[in-house]
């Protein structure tokens, strides 16, 4: 096995990702200070587990990953990669190759990986483990390695001997038992406690158990009894509701015929409704169509009217065009004397334009003539000409040259100043990025703050809709209580009303006879009822009242004599008890004399009885004689005052009850509750239906707030959701600028790169002007000499030009007269053009006048068409009116006719409503049976269900369940009797826990359990000590094995070291092997026997080298990372320690960082390390065996 592969990026000063492949042998790593060498083997060292970043030349985690430079970006994260050769399968993996990796981010989270696969740090070091390999073993060797192995505390090295032993898996798992044992004896420590617990607690929970038991038997029986007897009331109470439910059948079978017959009265009665109701819609719709028709008549006289105002205003247009015509015609009469006049004139001007041109004409003839005598002076100085445009020739020529060159200097000048203008518009490119970048920035600043707003809106949004969610939650209990409220109140009010209608609180005679009243209509005509149902108490004087009429509150009120006669018949007859009967036509009022009036009035807060009360005035006698003479006052001392003034003429009644009887007597205390409930009855029902009309509009306005909540909740939640959308656009938006930040950038490099290139440009151009401008320089001194030939021939010819001079000036003479001709001629044709121009707006003026004759015919004939159609119209629409006004008439007729009928319709359907009242007068008798007899069935309902409550409360069991368990029971008596008993046998065994069984169950379970446990743990203890005894055996055998034979290589490595002396490794505590120091004795050649600290640096790093060849030679490790450890060396003992490892690296693969040159040389290849670009290390790679190859084949 050996080391084929290292790989770096990011590690250190390695930013790039480095590869270096190595072959077995020695390979050497060498480069300046400072270079980076060292960071290789700090590298596989942190590769191979090292946790200590202090043992890295570090102070934290960041140290080790590329921290930038001022031209790089720091980086992210550090990785290293190696690759190991496993061919031989010394690795107990399958793989030929095995690469462990290790990776680090800034955030500080570490990875590990074995082929790529990720694994622990464990799983790494259990793979290593005596093979030499790994952060602790003698598989990288530093400076800090060499002093650790020659340290002054003899237990520090022992290490480096215990991996070299092939001890360390078995002091690890040592160590791992050990740990085991320490944590069984802590369990069995527990256990044990728990253990002592569970014993005290088992008897008390065995005795309970018991007790509970006894319990539950009892309770059983119990059970059976109590259960059986509820079944046996159930059916009992189920007879009774099935006999009440065949009456109710009956009852409700009459109840439905009457009520169909109702229902079919009540449906012609729709009918005769709806047929009333089409006749109202037919007169209504005749009434609208009347309104209808006058309005159309109405409509149409105001078009009449309107038709008329139109035709008046056309007839007023019709004489206005007609004017407008006659001025037009006028106005073309004049414009065309006025162009006849104009015709005149251009013909006069055409004359003189002719005679001007024949005078041109001769003037030019004698001008050519003239000037071909000039041409023949000229034709002389042609020849001197053509010498002069010869080297006119030649110095265009050279112009020409120069102009290209001087062409080329301005292109390249106007180009340079392109330049300058490109790399000033770069320059304000940049600063503008820059700016944008700036602002970009700022703007993703500001749309975070706001997406945090948001964030924190959205989460107020939420706690909003929570707190709503709460509310609503809230409102709906309120809704359910108020409901709850209203349904009690209801329920107490229909009890109330119940008891009202079945007379409850009166006499049995009383009530008898109001219900045979109730059901015969023959006995109840000319009956009212009782005093107290005929009265209505003001509120708070009840008990008075009450008080004040005692058993006549019961009284029956008749009509006359007769009446009462035949009610007490009908009592006697049927044996129903006795009644008092009060006939309106006998009993005669009370009075109250003038006297007595004056003394009552003398006293305050005192009320004459019947002035309180409120009847029916047909009853107003019998109240007086009951009430007349009755006074109510406050209490005993103002009644007994009053009492005495009235002579004890009336009878005084406190509003507590208190009485002061007619005489003197008094009766008061405690206030017998025999028939004081039916007023109270009476106020209760009217407090009830106030209550719950009240309670009614609670639970409504209740709805309507659970309502609004539940709006506000849609409302948030839609708030809600637009917020969350428009986070995500916002989200959209950051990613945008974020977008447009990374354009930005990418913008300012091509910006900055752009500007390079421009500048390069610039320096080329001014280095093609300066060439082109010599040239130039040349081609312009080539120009003078041109020139100055040039200027003798102009002389000769000048000389020439004389002698034309004099037949010019005839010549130009000639040309003036010419020119003047030719400016009459141009002043004569620029008056024809004007004059044809005037001649042309007449022309057009008149054709205009011509088009807006026409156009005012047209309107003319328009207006008498428009004039003939409103006389038409007009005519129409009076057709129309009359037409309205007899239909007018006919719909009139209709709507006394559609009167007549439903005025039939209404008395017809007034019968049919006589006759339904009739049958709901037998509904509601049936009714009330059927009520009566509801309310008996509900009360036996309810006694039955409390049965079934008891069922379920005591037992929990359905009446289906109960059915199941029950046993007959044949005397009520004795069964009630055994439960009474089975009550006393259970009081007697007083508290008891039913739970105590399954809690003894439990802990016995559990201590049974524990023990078990206990037995396996001192087994298991017995195991482990029999374990670590053997490791420590087999640690020992093979410790001092490999000690004893590394001890006699260390002293043959060192003699070969140092040419000559002794050494020795020796146990400091021979009877503690497994944990003794190990110290070095170490005597170079002609010295004493001394310390190892007395040694020179040279003798201490050379010691330490034959420690570290000592250890190889009997255990190779796969590959050995050596980090300047020869660095105190002198040359001859560097030349020892070369040869030494070309003598090991055929077992052991060496990866050499140095800077001597011997170790150098013994190396079969060599890996450079340089920082090219500051702060970076990088790798040149040299095998010096193909190097040797290439010089022998040269």
């Amino acid at each position: 096995m050996y080391l084929k592969k290292i790989e770096m990026q990011g590690f250190k000063s390695f930013a790039n990702k480095i590869e270096m492949n190595f072959d077995q042998g020695i390979t050497g790593i060498v480069g300046p200070n400072g270079s980076g060498k060292s960071n290789i083997s700090d590298g596989i060292r942190w590769v191979l587990g090292e946790q200590s970043i202090k043992s890295l030349r570090g102070s934290k985690t960041e140290d080790i990953i590329f921290s930038g430079t001022a031209t790089r970006k720091a980086q992210g994260m550090a990785e290293v990669s190696l690759t190991l050769d496993n061919s031989l399968k010394i690795l107990p993996i399958e793989y030929d190759e095995v690469t462990i990796t290790r990776r680090v981010y800034r955030s500080g989270e570490s990875e590990y990986y074995i082929n790529k696969s990720l694994c622990r740090l464990k799983d790494i070091r259990e793979l290593l483990m005596d093979t030499g390999i790994g952060k602790d073993g003698y598989s990288i060797i530093g400076q800090g390695k060499i002093d650790e192995i020659l340290s002054n505390k003899s237990e520090d090295r022992r290490l480096v001997f215990e991996e070299a032993a092939g001890i360390v898996k078995y002091k690890t798992r040592k160590e791992d038992s050990e740990k085991k044992l320490q944590s069984t004896d802590d369990n069995l420590s527990r256990i044990a406690d728990i253990i002592s617990e569970l014993e005290g607690q088992l008897g008390p929970l065995e005795r309970q158990s018991k007790k509970a038991k006894q319990f539950l038997e009892l309770r059983e029986k119990l059970l059976n009894l109590e259960v059986s007897l509820f079944v046996k009331e159930i059916d009992k109470h189920d007879i009774e509701l099935r006999h009440i439910k065949d009456q109710l059948a009956v009852l409700e079978n009459s109840l439905n015929g009457r009520q169909q017959e109702k229902d079919v009265l009540i449906q012609e009665l729709k009918g005769l409704t709806n047929e009333i109701l089409q006749k109202e819609e037919e007169w209504s719709k005749l009434q609208s169509d009347k309104h209808e028709v006058e309005n159309n008549i109405q409509a149409l006289e105001g078009i009449i009217n309107l038709n008329k105002e139109k035709k008046f205003n056309g007839e007023q247009n019709f004489n206005r065009i007609t004017s407008e015509v006659k001025d037009t015609k006028h106005k073309e009469n004049q414009l065309r004397i006025e162009l006849e006049n104009k015709l005149e004139q251009l013909k006069y001007l055409e004359n003189d334009i002719n005679e001007i041109i024949s005078k041109l004409k001769d003037t030019i003839k004698e001008y050519d003539l003239l000037l071909g005598k000039k041409n023949n002076q000229e034709k002389e100085l042609e020849s001197l000409k053509s010498n002069i445009i010869d080297s006119l020739n030649k110095a265009s020529d050279k112009k020409s040259e120069a102009k290209g060159f001087k062409t080329l200097i301005e292109t390249m000048e106007l180009r340079e100043k392109q330049i300058d203008e490109d790399i000033s518009t770069n320059k304000v490119s940049l600063k503008s990025i820059a700016t944008d970048i700036q602002h970009v920035s700022n703007q993703l600043k500001v749309e975070e703050l706001n997406i945090n707003n948001m964030r924190k809106d959205i989460e107020i949004l939420n706690n909003e809709t929570k707190q709503i969610q709460v509310d609503i939650n809230n409102k709906y209990k309120e809704v359910e209580k108020a409901k709850g409220n209203l349904t009690h109140q209801a329920s107490r009010l229909k009890v109330l009303q119940d008891l009202e209608k079945e007379h409850d609180g009166f006499s049995k005679g009383v009530k008898n006879l109001l219900a045979a009243c109730e059901n015969s209509k023959e006995l109840g005509t000319g009956v009212y009822g009782a005093i107290a149902n005929l009265i209505k108490v003001s509120n708070g004087y009840e008990l008075a009242i009450e008080t004040a009429l005692g058993a006549s509150v019961q009284n029956i009120v008749s009509e006359t004599e007769t009446e009462g006669k035949k009610l007490i018949e009908h009592l006697k007859k049927n044996n129903l008890g006795r009644v008092t009967i009060l006939p309106i036509s006998a009993i005669k009022p009370k009075f109250i004399s003038s006297q007595e009036e004056n003394i009552i009035k003398g006293f305050e807060d005192i009320y004459i009885a019947f002035d309180i009360v409120k009847f029916d005035s047909k009853f107003k006698d019998i109240m007086s004689n009951l009430l007349k003479r009755v006074i109510i006052v406050p209490d005993l001392t103002v009644g007994i005052e009053l009492a005495k003034k009235l002579d004890y003429k009336f009878k005084i009644v406190t509003i507590d009850g208190d009485v002061i009887n007619i005489g003197g007597s008094l009766t008061g205390g405690s206030v017998s509750k025999n028939n004081s409930g039916i007023f109270e009855r009476k106020k209760e029902i009217d407090n009830l239906l106030v209550n719950i009309e009240e309670l009614h509009v609670n639970v409504n306005n209740k709805e309507s707030e659970l309502e609004l909540t539940k709006t506000l909740l849609i409302d948030t939640n839609s708030k809600l959701h637009e917020k969350t959308n428009q986070l995500q656009e916002k989200m959209i938006e950051i990613n945008t600028y974020n977008n447009k930040l990374e354009q930005l950038n990418k913008d300012e490099t091509n910006n900055n790169r752009v500007l390079a290139q421009l500048e390069k440009e610039k320096k080329q151009i001014n280095s093609i002007i300066i060439d082109t401008q010599n040239k130039l320089n040349i081609i312009i001194d080539d120009i003078n000499i041109i020139e100055l030939d040039i200027e003798s021939v102009r002389n000769e010819v000048e000389n020439n030009k004389v002698f034309l001079e004099s037949d010019s000036q005839e010549i130009q003479d000639l040309s003036n007269n010419i020119t003047e001709i030719k400016i009459s001629l141009t002043s004569k044709e620029e008056q024809k053009k004007s004059l044809l121009h005037e001649i042309n707006i007449i022309q057009e003026t008149i054709k205009g006048n011509a088009v807006l004759y026409n156009q005012k015919n047209s309107e003319i004939l328009n207006i008498v068409s428009q004039k003939n159609e409103l006389e038409r119209q007009i005519k129409q629409s009076e057709n129309e009116s009359i037409n309205l006004i007899n239909s007018k008439r006919k719909i009139i007729s209709l709507l006394e006719e559609i009167t007549l009928k439903k005025d039939q319709l209404i008395a017809i359907k007034g019968k049919k409503k006589s006759e339904v009242d009739n049958i709901q007068v037998l509904v509601d008798e049936l009714q009330d049976s059927v009520h009566k007899l509801d309310i008996k069935r509900t009360r036996l309902e309810m006694q039955q269900q409390t049965y079934y409550n008891k069922l379920w409360d005591e037992y929990e069991l359905t009446y289906v369940e109960a059915l199941e368990i029950r046993t007959e029971i044949k005397d009520v008596t004795n069964t009630a009797k055994e439960i009474k008993d089975y009550k006393t046998q259970i009081k007697g065994l007083g508290t008891i826990n039913e739970e105590s069984i399954v809690a003894f169950e439990q802990v016995k379970e559990r201590y049974e359990f524990l023990k078990g446990q206990q037995e396996d743990l001192i087994q298991a203890k017995v195991s482990l000590e029999k374990v670590i005894k053997d490791m420590e055996e087999t640690m020992k055998k093979q410790f001092i094995h490999y000690f004893n034979i590394i001890r006699e290589n260390f002293n043959v490595v060192f003699k070969r070291l140092f040419g000559g002396g002794k050494a020795d490794l020796i146990l400091t505590d021979e009877n503690n092997i497994l944990h003794c120091g190990i110290d070095i004795i170490a005597q170079p050649p002609g010295k004493k026997l001394q310390s190892l600290s007395l040694l020179s640096g040279g003798e201490r790093a050379l010691t330490a080298i034959a420690i570290l060849f000592a250890i190889l030679l009997e255990k190779p490790t796969p590959f050995c990372v050596l980090d300047e450890i020869e660095a105190a060396l002198d040359d001859a003992n560097v030349h020892r320690y070369a040869e030494l490892l070309k003598d090991l690296s055929p077992k052991t693969q060496f990866i050499v960082v140095t800077h001597r040159k011997g170790t150098m040389e013994s190396a079969d290849a060599l890996y450079g390390v340089t920082m090219e670009e500051e702060g970076i290390s990088k790798l040149v790679s040299v095998r010096l065996i193909d190097i040797i190859e290439d010089e022998i084949a040269s």
